[in-house]
């Protein structure tokens, strides 16, 4: 955002190379007079015209007449700003004869009964007040002037002058040119009388027209406000699901406690067999089971739960990519929906300035914001969501051919959730900023006047430098994934589940609910507890005098004995490896244990390992090693202390 300040808002700068000729310099840009005034200066071929918006005429985009000046070797700016003024001039005088006409006592006395005479696209004819308009010559000019009307306290009156310029600018000559513009003056002061003869007639009309057209206009925003609702829960309905399938993916770690997770109590009462053997020797009967094979049918579940595992991904990318698909779907609709209600607030503001003579000069302005806001959102809106598809789309291409290379990894998924909404947030703030631009451009409203200059560019990109930083660091964790949304991960001695992150931010949940939201430029170390897989580091210390050959075997079969189960199988990568003895103190003797699992599955698998053990243990006899103190007691042969004195 930042760049697009700078380069958007910034003056050009074009002394750097010298004697280059400067393309746009100020001597050939036209004044940058509002786009909402009706005078403003546009080029028309060879000429500056300007053009004339009679007061009060209804049919001001029928009877304007357009004003023109001469390119000469006086700069644009000059030119441009005679021609404005020029027609100004022919707006005061049509306004000052308007005016001298409203005080007529004469006014009121044609009465019309038919209120369809008043409708606006009605045609009326030429007001008996309406003073002569004709076509005369001064200084051996065509003009156009009124004739004075006493009854009316009008005296002869010169409009505005013809010139041959004018002429040309309207592919005409001079006369026919004048003759024309006669009749738009005539019948723009008829339209204008007849508007008096309104108001005298029917005081309250306007304010009822008025009052009508903003009912209506809330009528329809009630009902788009209605649709909006339904679509808005609709929505909220699609957002639930789809984080449903997210946290089908993400386990809460460190704080699961699954439906799975079985006891070794009711494990005993299935393999009645297999506890009873442990009861009976420390372990040396275990050779036994460790030599037997394992069951057909247990293998068949096994496999089943393998093809289940390597399928359960790509199901569910797949669901996740047909909400999100529906998703950008609901939200163009309410973007469209946003964006009906500003048009008809601008229609109806526009409506509103229409009916009064004094506002209808604003009509311009909100006829062509009602209808540039629309056109120019909607298709900022339609780029947006198309990338927005496009983004999901090739992230779930992407994904599948992740997905084949790690079948038994839930990664790219993952990293779809992650992905997707940072691209989308990054794509809907630029289209935003480049609505913004594109529309400030098409009113013609100087965008570099807003940042005086290029002070306030230069200021908000330093301000934003933290901003830059983040961003920048953000996109390094998403490109080098570092961690995705469901990972686990230690960042600045700061643990906790991700459970959302842009390109400026990343919120961690810890097991006391706190959410930590650290800014990405602050990240310096990660530590990913489940990227790719994880792993279960168990340690137990038995005290000395314990058969150490029969607590590895107890060790080894319970890990084993997990591993064969269907339930613990889909989350374990490979059976417990006993590393061995790992410590020798006056505590005990430690082992480790390692256990391979699946990402995030290293917290559910180790506690039900530690459960088993405890109950292998109690049946075993086997004590846990506790610290040891030796205390020597040596008699002393004479138990008198001997005195300090004699």
């Amino acid at each position: 955002m930042s760049f697009l300040f700078c380069v958007g808002f910034s003056p050009q700068v074009s002394a750097v190379i010298p004697f280059t000729p400067n393309l746009e310099s100020p001597t050939n840009q036209l004044p940058e007079t509002p786009t909402w005034d009706l005078n403003r200066a546009r080029n028309c071929g060879r000429f500056v015209c300007s053009d004339v918006f009679f007061y009060g005429n209804r049919r001001w985009y029928k009877d304007l007449i357009t004003l023109a000046s001469a390119r000469d070797n006086r700069p644009i700016r000059d030119v441009s700003f005679e021609i404005e003024q020029r027609s100004r001039l022919v707006q005061y005088i049509f306004r000052q004869i308007f005016e001298n006409i409203s005080t007529s006592n004469q006014l009121g006395q044609t009465e019309v009964k038919d209120l369809k005479f008043w409708v606006l696209t009605s045609g009326k004819p030429i007001h008996p007040l309406t003073p002569i308009v004709d076509v005369g010559y001064e200084n051996n000019q065509n003009v156009i002037f009124m004739a004075p009307k006493p009854e009316l306290g009008l005296t002869q009156q010169t409009i505005l002058t013809v010139t041959g310029i004018d002429a040309r600018a309207n592919n005409t000559n001079v006369e026919d040119l004048a003759q024309q513009w006669r009749i738009k003056v005539r019948d723009s002061l008829s339209e204008a009388i007849w508007g008096l003869e309104m108001d005298r007639q029917l005081p309250f009309l306007r304010l009822q027209v008025s009052v009508i057209t903003i009912i209506c206009a809330l009528v329809f925003v009630f009902i788009i406000r209605m649709f909006q609702k339904l679509i808005f829960r609709h929505r909220n309905s699609l957002l639930l699901e789809l984080k449903e399938l997210e946290h089908s993916l993400i386990v809460d770690a460190e704080a699961i406690a699954t439906d799975s997770s079985i006891s070794y109590n009711d494990k005993k009462s299935q393999h009645p067999k297999e506890s009873k053997v442990v009861e009976e020797d420390n372990g040396n009967s275990f050779q036994n089971f460790l030599s037997r094979g394992i069951d057909g049918s247990r293998k068949l579940i096994h496999d089943g739960v393998s093809l289940s595992a390597k399928l359960l991904p790509k199901s569910i990318r797949k669901k996740q990519n047909i909400i999100r698909q529906r998703i950008n779907i609901v939200e163009l609709i309410m973007s469209l929906s946003f964006l009906s209600q500003v048009t008809i607030l601008l229609f109806t503001i526009g409506s509103i300035a229409f009916t009064y003579r004094e506002t209808r000069f604003l009509f311009n302005l909100f006829f062509l914001q009602a209808l540039l806001f629309p056109v120019i959102w909607i298709l900022m809106v339609f780029c947006d969501k198309f990338v927005d598809f496009w983004i999901d789309y090739a992230l779930n291409e992407w994904a599948k051919e992740q997905q084949e290379l790690h079948p038994d990894s839930n990664r790219p998924t993952l990293r779809i959730n992650t992905y997707s909404p940072a691209l989308r947030g990054a794509t809907t703030v630029f289209f935003t900023v480049s609505g913004i631009f594109l529309y400030l451009s098409f009113i013609g409203i100087n965008a570099r006047l807003l940042t005086g200059a290029g002070a306030i560019a230069v200021v908000f990109a330093f301000l934003s430098r933290n901003l830059l930083e983040d961003m920048l660091n953000g996109i390094l964790i998403f490109v080098t994934d570092r961690y995705a949304v469901g990972d686990v991960v230690n960042i600045n001695s700061m643990g906790g589940l991700v459970e959302k992150m842009n390109l400026y931010t990343t919120s961690l949940r810890d097991l006391d609910g706190n959410l930590t939201v650290i800014p990405n430029g602050r990240i310096n170390t990660v530590i990913n507890m489940t990227k790719d897989w994880s792993r279960v580091n168990f340690t137990v210390e038995v005290t000395w005098d314990t058969d150490l050959k029969g607590v590895v075997t107890i060790l080894k079969y319970i890990g084993e004995q997990m591993y064969d189960d269907p339930q613990w199988r889909e989350k374990m990568l490979s059976p417990a490896e006993v590393l061995g003895l790992d410590r020798i103190n006056y505590e005990g003797i430690m082992i480790r244990v390692l256990i391979r699992t699946k990402p995030i599955q290293q917290w559910d698998v180790g506690r039900e390992y530690r459960w088993r053990v405890k109950e292998a243990f109690d049946l075993a006899g086997i004590k846990i090693g506790v610290p040891q103190t030796e205390i020597l007691h040596r008699p002393s042969e004479n138990n008198i202390i001997p005195s300090l004195y004699n």
